[in-house]
């Protein structure tokens, strides 16, 4: 069963933190958290938390118009209603195979990008003015990534399998290692893991169903 958007949409609602960052001179927009939780049902726990590469097309409901630059630290900033991408829609798929009712998204970046092109100008931009704080990995912002990893029953790694994000999947996983276990579909070369979305539906329908596997496993050894 592969369910459309609509029909999903009739299931689950998402939000998110949006923000704008500037860089010497130059705005990005962002996202540092995402949710995504089933209609009528409340939880404060996350069943699952999702490491991906970063934000793609989802924006708030009300447009772009309405992130602005945070004044203060972005763990004040609220969840605004977000319109899903392909991605979110995805992790939908997943949450009703495992009966989840809510999870969290972050990313090795901030910068929300539909492109990987994009997201490699954007990285370059960032290491080239020694701005690490679009990055939830970075020290600064270490307990705000504690904070979202001890909320989640399960970490979720899916950063994607190019080699040119190694070196930032490598530190994000170390990261992690440290303070959970890391499940996700791992690609030949670790730690890299396989996207949720990728794309072909016959390869997303593959996704799920060695997702849902293993960890439909792991909870049979608990």
């Amino acid at each position: 069963m592969f369910k459309n958007s609509k029909e999903l949409e009739s299931i689950f609602s998402a939000e998110a933190v949006f923000y704008k960052l500037e860089t010497n001179g130059r705005i990005h927009l962002c996202r540092s958290v995402a949710a995504i939780r089933r209609n009528g049902v409340w939880q404060e726990e996350a069943d699952a938390l999702f490491v991906l590469l970063n934000p793609g097309k989802c924006l708030p409901v009300e447009g772009e118009e309405s992130i602005s630059l945070p004044s203060g630290e972005l763990e004040s900033l609220p969840m605004v209603p977000a319109a899903p991408d392909n991605t979110m829609f995805q992790l939908m798929r997943l949450m009703e195979r495992m009966g989840w009712n809510h999870v969290q998204i972050i990313n090795l970046t901030d910068i929300r990008t539909a492109k990987f092109e994009e997201y490699k100008a954007g990285q370059q931009w960032m290491s080239g003015h020694r701005y690490n704080r679009h990055s939830i990995f970075s020290i600064d912002r270490y307990h705000e990534l504690l904070d979202r990893v001890e909320n989640a029953e399960t970490v979720i790694a899916g950063w994607g399998t190019k080699p040119q994000i190694l070196s930032a999947a490598t530190e994000a996983n170390t990261i992690l290692w440290e303070v959970a276990e890391v499940k996700g579909l791992r690609f030949r070369q670790h730690p890299l893991y396989y996207h949720p979305f990728p794309w072909l539906q016959t390869k997303c329908m593959m996704w799920l169903d060695d997702m849902e596997a293993q960890l439909k496993a792991v909870r049979e050894m608990v």
